[in-house]
């Protein structure tokens, strides 16, 4: 007799769902670290623009301070745009994980039920197996004692 559990399908299901969410987790981390990484460089592109205006601040002329001045604002908004982006990135990962963990949680109770079904199945097939081995060996017994001999006989008391 072989094991069959009856909600194998249920669980493939939960399995496959499962998946899925560990994908969009996934894509919602890679979608966070490509905001973050996009972040960094404006604030490298700002940190190093005002490195050089400090630096070369009286070397240059009007107009270019003034283009210097109003791509600094415009590294700043881009930068408070990115950290929003940021943010909103985080806020979905953190979705993303916790509908992966309701998943793994539910094919978790599936896997634990299929478990201890299968212990069981496999305990009853034991015992079922001990039965058939002792009444085997009843009859093997039988057939070997001699005819109107009693079980007890040749015991002393």
């Amino acid at each position: 007799m072989r094991f069959r559990f009856r909600l194998d399908p249920v669980l493939a299901h939960r399995e496959r769902i499962e998946r899925e969410r560990a994908g969009d987790h996934a894509r919602a981390l890679r979608d966070k670290v490509a905001a973050e990484q996009l972040r960094d460089d404006l604030a490298g592109r700002r940190t190093a623009a005002r490195e050089m205006l400090v630096r070369d601040h009286a070397k240059l002329d009007g107009g270019t301070l003034n283009a210097t001045y109003v791509h600094l604002d415009y590294l700043d908004r881009a930068i408070v745009a990115a950290q929003q982006r940021v943010d909103a990135c985080a806020a979905e990962t953190e979705r993303a994980r916790l509908r992966l963990v309701d998943a793994a949680k539910d094919r978790k109770v599936l896997e634990t039920l299929k478990q201890r079904r299968r212990e069981a199945f496999d305990l009853e097939a034991g015992l079922a197996d001990q039965r058939e081995l002792d009444d085997l060996n009843a009859r093997l017994h039988e057939r070997t004692s001699p005819l109107g001999a009693s079980p007890l006989e040749g015991i002393s008391s």
